[in-house]
Order: C-alpha cells, then sequence, then structure tokens
C-alpha cells in the first residue's frame, strides 16, 4: 500500500480532466494570435471615407386648408358638366320621349266603356266601320289589325295606331256618358208609353225599334241600374250579375227584372264575365227572340223576349 504524499493525494491518483489540458492550452494560444492579427490589421479593416449622405423627404403637410376641396364642393360629383342624364330604360325600349294621344281619325267610334278598379277587365264597346259591328275589347287587344288598345279610360280608350305606332285615343260623343260597373248614377227615364209589352209573368214582347234605341245608348241603360258579380261561395268564382237597384220606370223593370235577381245567362250562355255580357248585349240587335235566366229568391227562372 502506498504512503500518501504531502497533499494527502496518493501517488496512484489521477488530476481530473487531465487529457483536456493540452487542448485547452492550444485554444487559448489561437485565441492570443487571433487577437494579435486583428490589432495588427484593424487599421485596414476601417472605411477610408464618410459614407454617402441619404436625401431629405419632403414632410408632408398635416394641414389641409379648406379651399383645397372648393372644386369638389362646386361641381356636382355624379355629374361632371351638370347636366342630369335621361331615366335608365329597358333594354330594346325606345329612348324618344312618347307624345301625347292625339284624336284618332280611324274608321272607329266608341259606344260605352265598362271601367273595373282592375285596369285589365276593363271593357270597351267599339264600333268598326269597317266590319259594321260593335265589338268588345280590352287592354291590349288587337282592333281589326289597325289599333291595340292600351288603356280604357270612363268616355275614352286610348290605343296606338298599327300603321304610324303613335298614341291615339277617341271618346263618346255626348258629354257626361259615363259607363261604368257598379255605377250608381241616375239617368232620366223616359214616361209614357212602354216600350216592352208584357203577355205574362214570363213572356214579353218589344219591338225592334225600340230594342236598337236602347242598344244604341249603352251609358244610358247601364245608369238605369246598379249591378255586382255575383261569386260562388267558397270558390268566388262569378256566376251571374246580382241588380242591386233598378231605377222606377226603367227598361230593366220593364223586362220583368226585379231588385237582387241574378242575371244568370242568355239563351243557356253563362254570363259569368262582363266580356261575356258584353257580347251578348251586341247579339241583341239581331236576335228574334232571346231568352234570359234569372235567378229569383234561390229559383232559377227564365224571362222569353219576343223580338218584332
Amino acid at each position: 500500500m502506498s504512503a500518501p504524499n504531502k497533499a494527502g493525494k496518493s501517488k496512484g491518483d489521477k488530476v481530473p480532466f487531465e487529457k483536456l489540458y493540452p487542448y485547452l492550452l492550444a485554444i487559448f494560444i489561437g485565441f492570443c494570435v487571433a487577437d494579435l492579427v486583428i490589432l495588427e490589421y484593424r487599421d485596414l479593416m476601417l472605411p477610408q471615407s464618410a459614407p454617402p449622405s441619404r436625401p431629405r423627404s419632403n414632410a408632408t403637410e398635416s394641414f389641409v386648408g379648406r379651399g383645397t376641396y372648393n372644386n369638389i364642393v362646386s361641381r356636382n360629383i355624379f355629374s361632371s358638366d351638370g347636366v342630369i342624364p335621361d331615366a335608365l330604360m329597358v333594354k330594346g325600349q325606345d329612348k324618344q320621349k312618347e307624345e301625347a294621344p292625339v284624336l284618332s281619325s280611324l274608321p272607329l267610334t266608341l259606344i260605352g266603356t265598362l271601367v273595373h278598379s282592375n285596369p285589365e277587365k276593363s271593357i270597351a264597346s267599339i264600333e268598326v266601320k269597317s266590319k259594321n259591328q260593335i265589338l268588345p275589347f280590352r287592354v291590349h287587344n288587337d282592333i281589326a289589325g289597325i289599333a291595340s288598345v292600351i288603356s280604357i279610360e270612363r268616355q275614352k280608350v286610348i290605343f296606338r295606331n298599327t300603321n304610324s305606332n303613335r298614341l291615339e285615343y277617341i271618346e263618346m260623343k255626348k258629354e257626361g256618358n259615363k259607363v261604368s260597373f257598379d255605377s250608381g248614377a241616375k239617368a232620366p227615364v223616359a214616361q209614357g208609353n212602354k216600350e216592352v209589352q208584357k203577355v205574362d209573368d214570363n213572356n214579353y214582347i218589344i219591338k225592334r225599334a225600340d230594342l236598337l234605341k236602347y242598344t244604341s245608348d249603352l251609358s244610358s241603360v247601364l245608369m238605369q241600374a246598379r249591378a255586382v258579380p255575383n261569386r260562388v261561395p267558397g270558390t268566388g268564382e262569378i256566376n251571374g250579375f246580382r241588380l242591386l237597384d233598378i231605377q222606377p220606370g226603367s227598361i230593366f223593370e220593364q223586362l220583368g227584372l226585379q231588385k237582387m235577381d241574378v242575371i244568370k245567362g242568355v239563351d243557356g250562355t253563362p254570363v259569368d264575365s262582363p266580356a261575356k255580357a258584353m257580347e251578348l248585349y251586341n247579339a241583341l240587335k239581331s236576335s228574334p227572340k232571346l231568352g234570359l235566366q234569372i235567378e229569383r229568391n234561390g229559383k232559377t227562372e227564365t224571362k222569353n223576349y219576343n223580338i218584332q
């Protein structure tokens, strides 16, 4: 067993990290050499001239005067030239402004109008002289290939002339002849001899001359009574026209009609629209007889009229 030395360590003991000492010494010497090299060549590494100066940027103004906006305030920002453009139009529509309708010279005569709250349902009775017929027309209907109906008003019909493509109008000749469905106006009734002869409760005789007198003045006839469409409960379909009021001594009273009667058909043809009523009305001029189907107190009756 070896004896300990003065430091208290035996001869066989090794110094910690003894193998790393050569490497640490080499690193230290290399660091010293590098430092000496830098000191020697430091002057060569420094720049020989000053760096170029940067151009100064102009400072932007933080305050803008009110006068800067005078050009914007004084002009129309939506139209630089101050001119308001025309309204936008549907593609393909004529850009020219539509001229006001003028009185038409076409061979057409307005007999009467039935003005409905829905313009599409209004009806005009127009005599087409080229055909020698009185026909009913609605909005957008073609009139004998010479015109197209645009609107139907009281005493007046506006249409477009097919040849000139211009708006024209015709109106009733007599003033005050306003024919409108469900009209409450009263018209004077001729007194004296009755035009309709009563044979019995359901048969009547009327002279053709008297019939033509009434059919030529449609507005006066319609003003002697007030009627509204009669609708089927539940479905709302029109099955006739109910007479709400009849002027005493009028043609309606002479024909044996009473208040609250529902006119349902003529010669078996249902009267379920104003257009159908107008067609049947015009057919009276040439018919030798007709049967009028009415509903009274829930029962259907037929009034027969012989035209002599």
